[in-house]
């Protein structure tokens, strides 16, 4: 969430009359996140959010906005979609698709605790089972191509040993990607700024629209890597304490188990590329927010390493073979 397309308060005005959630009283513009244009708003009726979509399309979005309202009837804490006078869930805004929200209560954690780790993964899981017999049918656009395609346009901004060891982990990855493991409804960008707690009650899950079809172990593996490492240094209790919550509503198969460790470094390797993207071609926009790659590329190398296993503490079923 960050704030590309900014708006003006007659224009504001204008949009929240074609709904009845009440006069616009404020707005403010949200730093964070980094693909869609989001405001806060208070009218005379309650808080919410508009976001003003900078990249998926209004073919594309229907999809989303219905994946939303279907986890709001069971249950889950997502933000609904709100229609317009006339049904409309989804209209324009300075020539972009936009769409309002309920506002979520809550904050996020910046240092989450293992309960933090177990509730995340109570969440997950119920999002995939949730989601089961779901259709989605957007696919993942950050596969292994799309990660060599980055690497292509980031390449001459990188160190001679970055360059070598994201060729190393492509080739491994090329070579060991697993096929065959359940697929289904995944998040994509379950991060510690995407989930909002109340009193330490998890109150909000947020930015669907990287949701896409693909490997659910993919989805618990970039979730672990941001939730349970600390400032970039892998906190073995904590994947423990996700996974062991997770598996309680949806035990993973022994093939998954056999190929954490691959899900792992695959999760690590598309976060370092996206963040050495946004970094080296930054789009403009009036509040931005950057994140730091060298998280990811710290990460990725404990994974390789594998030097946090102990006899104790072990966040594998099986070490990998690289």
């Amino acid at each position: 969430m960050s704030v590309f397309t900014r708006i003006t308060r007659p224009q504001l005005d204008q949009f929240f009359s074609a709904y009845t959630l009440g006069e616009v009283v404020s707005f403010e513009g949200i730093t964070d996140g980094i693909d869609n244009t989001n405001y806060f708003v208070t009218t005379t009726q309650g808080s919410f959010v508009l976001t003003l979509f900078e990249s998926l399309t209004a073919d594309e979005l229907p999809h989303f906005l219905k994946l939303l309202a279907h986890l709001g009837e069971n249950n889950l804490p997502c933000p609904r979609p709100q229609s317009d006078r006339q049904a409309n869930s989804l209209r324009q805004l300075n020539g972009k698709p936009a769409a309002v929200f309920n506002r979520l209560s809550g904050t996020a954690t910046a240092i989450p605790s293992i309960l933090h780790c177990q509730e995340i993964g109570l969440q997950l899981a119920s999002l995939h089972r949730c989601t089961e017999d779901y259709v989605f049918p957007i696919k993942n656009g950050n596969d292994l191509s799309w990660c060599k395609t980055v690497l292509s346009k980031v390449g001459a901004h990188l160190s001679a040993s970055d360059r070598e060891l994201i060729d190393d982990e492509l080739a491994f990855q090329s070579e060991n990607t697993p096929v065959n493991l359940p697929r289904g409804v995944i998040h994509a960008d379950l991060f510690r700024d995407n989930v909002l707690f109340v009193d330490g009650q998890l109150s909000g899950l947020l930015d669907f629209y990287s949701a896409c079809t693909d490997t659910l172990l993919l989805d618990v593996a970039i979730t672990a890597n941001d939730w349970c490492c600390d400032n970039g240094t892998v906190n073995a209790e904590k994947f423990t304490a996700l996974l062991s919550a997770y598996e309680s509503l949806r035990p993973l198969e022994p093939l998954e188990k056999q190929h954490w460790p691959i899900l792992l470094r695959a999760a690590a390797l598309r976060f370092w590329l996206s963040r050495l993207e946004h970094q080296c071609y930054p789009r403009p926009g009036e509040i931005t927010q950057q994140k730091d790659p060298l998280v990811f590329r710290r990460i990725l190398l404990q994974h390789r390493q594998q030097t946090y296993l102990s006899s104790n503490v072990n966040i594998f079923n099986l070490r990998s073979t690289a």
